[in-house]
């Protein structure tokens, strides 16, 4: 039969502690936190949107004996001073507790250790209805029933940790069916940033999570293992006797990135506010896409990610929050970081202005020039680029008049507006490609008018190092034969 144990007098102060903050992406990414630290390999997340809904989050970690899961119920069941082990992920022991009736009005816990099962129940329409402050014991029978429950017996200790009475997803979303779907979406890819390093294996074991029976991928915003991104050095902070270890990431161009790698990196909805310091806590992200006001998020370094390892022995240094989701740097961290955010933001910055370098050769003559007036700057064409060149030696004196009046009035309309706001959006650019034949065209016209000045191999090393004739897999070929003519 179901027992009630009477914990503290005010059936109210748990209403009030459901306005924490939380969404259900970061409810759900709290109780995971719990089953990392349990030392969980696996967590199964299961949901149900009709009639009797539900939320179900079972893993097959250490689970709790029957003390250990009453003081799971209790409301800051661990003190943030306490010393933790390296893989604790918690901090105030409230995750369970506040994380869980944010969403729900009805929380069950079963867990099975050393044989036994134990299952407790808060239900806040009871505390209300009863006037005191009374934490449920269900019957082993009790826990049989329950939604999901085969799921644990899979395991031979485990947790279930089970959501009913959906009361704020449903004044959200209306429909629990359609809604639920909608926002495990939203979930999924949560889940897929902030626990990618466990995903990946990097804490040391086997780690998956699944949402109805889906595994889930990991997400890595620094695309460290992008052949084309490129990593800075790591270094070191020392702190109370605590290491710190950052490590600067720049990502490839737009132009290198697949489309599932652009999602990943797009973390804040675009690269520019994507830019910033990725703040890990055990491996766990907590905190991404801010400079924390050291520095100005810029177009030029929406590249820039500055990856940071804490321990969770210097929670108290960063203030960190009960969700995990905002901290505040120390002022000894801050002024480090500031140097790092100084000189990643450079790399960020050449990867966009020297796309147009050959490598192991010299500067390529561009068509057109970016002229820098300090506090302004435009675009104009490049009058010594060979097309150019050639194009007005073949001209008599009015034709050539018409054709700089043409170039003034091209560069007079450049639509850098337009390119800056799609820039923005993160729309990649993909310039179309000249054909052999186009290329072979161009090449015959310009040695026809440049033969005279330049032999065939100067001719042929100077278009080399000319757009369009510079990235062409065929240019060489195409160039040579056209002095033969």
């Amino acid at each position: 039969m179901t027992e009630a144990i009477t914990m503290v007098p005010d059936p109210h102060l748990m209403e009030s502690m459901r306005a924490v903050g939380y969404t259900l992406e970061t409810a759900i990414a709290d109780l995971i936190d719990n089953s990392i630290t349990a030392g969980a390999s696996r967590v199964d997340l299961l949901y149900h949107g009709e009639g009797d809904s539900y939320v179900a989050i079972i893993d097959d970690g250490a689970g709790m004996t029957s003390s250990e899961a009453q003081n799971a119920m209790r409301l800051a069941g661990k003190s943030s001073l306490s010393g933790r082990a390296a893989n604790d992920l918690g901090r105030f022991g409230l995750g369970l507790k506040t994380a869980s009736i944010s969403q729900c009005r009805d929380l069950t816990v079963i867990s099975k250790k050393e044989g036994e099962l134990h299952g407790y129940r808060w239900d806040l329409d009871y505390l209300i209805q009863t006037g005191t402050w009374s934490l449920l014991r269900l019957s082993e029978d009790e826990c049989r029933t329950l939604p999901e429950f085969s799921e644990l017996e899979k395991h031979s200790t485990g947790t279930l940790v089970l959501w009913r009475k959906l009361d704020q997803l449903e004044a959200t979303t209306g429909n629990l069916g359609s809604g639920l779907d909608e926002n495990m979406v939203r979930v999924r890819k949560h889940l897929g940033l902030v626990f990618h390093r466990y995903l990946a294996g990097e804490h040391g074991g086997k780690f998956d999570i699944a949402i109805n029976y889906r595994e889930i991928e990991g997400a890595d915003p620094l695309l460290q293992n992008h052949k084309a991104t490129q990593p800075g050095p790591v270094e070191k902070i020392f702190v109370e006797g605590e290491v710190i270890e950052l490590r600067p990431f720049t990502l490839p161009h737009l132009n290198k990135l697949s489309s599932a790698d652009r999602q990943k990196a797009q973390v804040d909805g675009s690269l520019r506010d994507s830019q910033g310091f990725y703040i890990y806590r055990e491996k766990r992200l907590v905190i991404w896409g801010t400079w924390f006001r050291i520095a100005p998020k810029q177009e030029l370094g929406k590249l820039a990610r500055v990856r940071v390892d804490i321990p969770n022995t210097l929670d108290h240094l960063w203030a960190l929050d009960i969700k995990k989701a905002q901290a505040v740097p120390p002022p000894a961290i801050r002024n480090r970081l500031r140097q790092v955010a100084d000189n990643i933001v450079g790399p960020s910055r050449r990867v966009h202005e020297y796309r147009g370098r050959r490598a192991g050769g010299g500067p390529v003559s561009h068509l057109w020039d970016v002229v820098d007036d300090r506090t302004s700057f435009r675009y104009e064409i490049n009058r010594n680029h060979p097309a150019v060149v050639a194009l007005a030696a073949g001209m008599r004196s009015n034709d050539s008049a018409l054709l700089a009046t043409l170039i003034t009035m091209l560069e007079q309309s450049f639509p850098v507006e337009d390119v800056y706001n799609r820039l923005g959006q993160d729309a990649v650019h993909s310039p179309q490609t000249a054909e052999d034949d186009e290329l072979t065209l161009l090449a015959e016209s310009l040695w026809q008018s440049l033969n005279g000045n330049l032999g065939p191999e100067l001719f042929v090393d100077s278009m080399l190092n000319s757009e369009p004739f510079n990235n062409h897999p065929h240019a060489r070929g195409i160039l040579e034969n056209a002095t033969k003519i």
